[in-house]
């Protein structure tokens, strides 16, 4: 990575998401290096396929019984390891994560791509958003207990929870730092009134973590594709 800093992406694509070809379009413009993918469904994984298999020749796609569990990641750079973590028991956590290991021109980065609980709760938002921050820091610390901590290490995914939420600040207390990003929000809730899109609800739940062996620069959300949740790309390099 000395020279030339690894592009990352992280996007929830939304299963339910129609629109297929702008969201591919997103992928493709941003023109990542690695690319991390939550809520992958099978007609997703086609897709992706179809458009990026010359461009992104490393693959590796996990599917789940709710189609919103499903992770993918799509590389230009050599997989050394690709494990898929269930998710944990005691946690409240749903959705598995997987651990990745890229094989960079200056040695490994260890990734750990998440997609944490969702802040809901017997069918409740506003009960989840009470219930669920420490089920998501239960869920966190879990899986950083399997870590690899000799390797630079990223931590990044939809983490369904504000910058202030409690798993950004249990990865803070272990000594990672929040890449910052410019740009509009990774998350909007969309309603039409008078023939007009109008964001109701939105804030940031995607994010990228990293070590103190990496720099982050040129960090930004992408008002792009038509998933309810914004590509963001962030470019990493060693120290």
């Amino acid at each position: 990575m000395v020279g030339r800093a690894l592009r990352l992406m992280t996007y929830n694509l939304n299963y339910a998401n129609p629109n297929v070809g702008a969201t591919l379009e997103a992928i493709s413009a941003a023109d990542s290096d690695v690319v991390l993918l939550q809520e992958v469904s099978s007609g997703w994984r086609d897709a992706l396929i179809r458009r990026f298999a010359a461009t992104y020749p490393h693959r590796a796609f996990h599917l789940h019984a709710r189609s919103a569990g499903g992770i993918a990641v799509m590389s230009k750079l050599p997989i050394e390891r690709d494990e898929l973590w269930a998710a944990p028991a005691d946690t409240g956590a749903w959705y598995p994560a997987e651990q990745l290991v890229v094989t960079t021109g200056v040695g490994l980065l260890q990734l750990l791509h998440v997609h944490l609980r969702p802040a809901l709760d017997r069918g409740s938002w506003l009960r989840g958003f009470v219930t669920t921050p420490p089920m998501r820091r239960k869920e966190i610390a879990a899986h950083w207990r399997g870590l690899d901590h000799t390797l630079a290490t990223v931590v990044a995914g939809d983490f369904n929870e504000a910058p202030t939420g409690q798993a950004i600040g249990y990865l803070t207390s272990q000594g990672m730092t929040r890449v910052s990003t410019a740009g509009p929000t990774t998350w909007h809730y969309q309603v039409t009134r008078g023939g007009m899109a109008i964001d109701l609800l939105k804030m940031d739940v995607d994010h990228v973590v990293i070590d103190d062996r990496l720099i982050a620069g040129d960090a930004r959300v992408l008002d792009a594709g038509t998933s309810d949740h914004r590509p963001v790309v962030v470019s990493l390099a060693l120290r």
